[in-house]
């Protein structure tokens, strides 16, 4: 450290371009930049202190230089201590998993809440704080704005926190130190691996966020997916160290929440759940055997938090649509439209064999892949579409700053020349491809737009242009019957 450390501090910043006097800033070198590059912009603007990684940017000039291994760790336990841990003033639920976060957070959320006592929401859709709704900038926020989330959250009478954790937070030290009462793990496929580079390396990331319930004091309970293989792993690694609630489908022994019966319309799903020894009928409004999944992981984190089980099923059978995940829109002459965020091929598959089950007549699936992200997968999520749907339009996603037909040419690689001729076609402009496959849909055919979801915008060559496919799709549903 070099400089006085009785300094008065105004704010923690990490952005140089919103630094004022008296702020703390926290440089550290990023993928795409790097922080320490900005140091003499923050010290013309009188900071108080400067946390940085690399001594060789340390001058004599005006703030006091605090060199540490981690920046951004160092960010995460300032924030916490900087808003006076209001973490330890909730009941913190955290979800990870590669599918299934955001519904299950929604989810858990609704059977969470009560009148008088509201819960906050964190996750890739949006942020929620009490009766307010904020944009998500993204799935988890860095530590400062997440503290911060957490502070508002607590000042709004929250008791309980319902958030997303992705990996790369986890991997980031972004949610450091909170301690959650409740883990959740959903799933682990392939996802990511532009970052993770292998699979392992991706569950040691999710992993972090159960490792870290194994607390001598105040410990949390991870609950997980019994049907899936990370999700063994995961409760073998746990095992005699942290207290366990594992959920499924496929009528695995030794589980504590079961759904058995299950059975599907468009209008919903219905069965049998088991808590532990009770059994309930149940409804949920939402469609596919993998929602009910989500609804056992949320049902899981309320048993944790100390939610009666027959409360639980009551509040299952209103559970709220959640956006841009299976969101449904119907013509009046009957095409259905769903706008779906699947964007890994597991994720891609589950929704189409979901809706190849409510389907009456074709089900044609529009989809692309993002740019300047893990390019493993595009293959794998065209040969999904191709096989499962009765015909595909290849687009465009968020192509970022990569070009759309070298994308496509990904996707197509993943396809059997012989077997997929006349199952497919490529059509860049992703408002086109949309409009092409609601004009070639009829009555009782089902059109799945699978990819962005709830995302209200098109990343382009570094500019984010308007673009929602709810909207796009409504437009031309409307069109139909004009």
């Amino acid at each position: 450290m070099q400089g006085p450390v009785d300094r008065m501090i105004r704010v923690l910043r990490y952005d140089s371009r919103r630094v004022e006097p008296n702020d703390v800033f926290f440089a550290w070198k990023g993928e795409k930049t790097d922080g320490h590059a900005h140091i003499a912009e923050v010290c013309d603007k009188d900071a108080a202190a400067v946390v940085l990684e690399n001594r060789a940017f340390v001058s004599e000039r005006g703030p006091t230089f605090i060199e540490v291994e981690n920046a951004r760790r160092a960010m995460a336990l300032m924030s916490a201590s900087f808003f006076g841990r209001p973490d330890r003033a909730l009941k913190m639920a955290g979800v990870t998993g590669t599918n299934g976060k955001t519904t299950t957070t929604f989810i858990l959320k609704h059977l969470l809440s009560e009148a008088k006592a509201p819960v906050g929401l964190i996750g890739t859709v949006r942020y929620e704080i009490g009766e307010r709704i904020l944009p998500a900038s993204r799935t988890t926020p860095e530590s400062l704005d997440l503290h911060e989330l957490l502070a508002q959250m607590k000042a709004a009478n929250c008791w309980a926190t319902a958030m997303e954790v992705s990996s790369h937070a986890l991997d980031q030290g972004r949610v450091t130190p909170i301690d959650f009462q409740v883990g959740i793990f959903t799933n682990l496929t392939q996802d990511h691996l532009d970052y993770h580079h292998t699979m392992e390396n991706y569950f040691t990331a999710k992993s972090a966020l159960f490792t870290n319930l194994d607390r001598p004091e105040n410990p949390g309970v991870a609950v997980i997916n019994a049907d899936d293989p990370y999700g063994i792993k995961l409760i073998r690694l746990l095992s005699g160290r942290v207290r366990t609630v594992t959920y499924t489908l496929k009528g695995m022994a030794g589980t504590e929440i079961e759904a058995s019966q299950v059975s599907v319309t468009a209008e919903g799903t219905e069965g049998a759940l088991r808590m532990g020894a009770e059994i309930f009928p149940f409804s949920l409004p939402l469609v596919g055997s993998y929602n009910v999944a989500n609804a056992l992981a949320a049902a899981g984190g309320a048993l944790a938090l100390g939610i009666a089980p027959r409360v639980i099923v009551e509040r299952l059978r209103t559970t709220p649509q959640v956006p841009g995940r299976l969101e449904k829109f119907v013509s009046p002459d009957g095409v259905t439209a769903v706008v779906d965020y699947a964007h890994t091929d597991d994720a891609v598959r589950k929704v189409l064999t979901v809706l190849r089950g409510i389907t009456r007549g074709r089900l044609i699936a529009v989809l692309g892949c993002g740019g300047n992200r893990d390019a493993v997968k595009r293959p794998l999520m065209a040969r999904a579409a191709v096989e499962c749907a009765d015909y595909s339009i290849f687009t465009a996603d968020n192509p970022r700053n990569e070009n759309v037909e070298v994308i496509l040419d990904h996707m197509e690689a993943g396809l059997s020349p012989g077997g997929s001729a006349g199952k497919y076609e490529r059509l860049a402009d992703r408002r086109q491809a949309i409009a092409h496959a609601l004009a070639l849909a009829q009555p009782g055919d089902v059109v799945c737009i699978a990819g962005k979801g709830h995302e209200v915008t098109q990343e382009i060559a570094g500019q984010h242009h308007p673009f929602d496919d709810r909207m796009v799709v409504q437009e031309f549903l409307r069109r139909r019957i004009s």
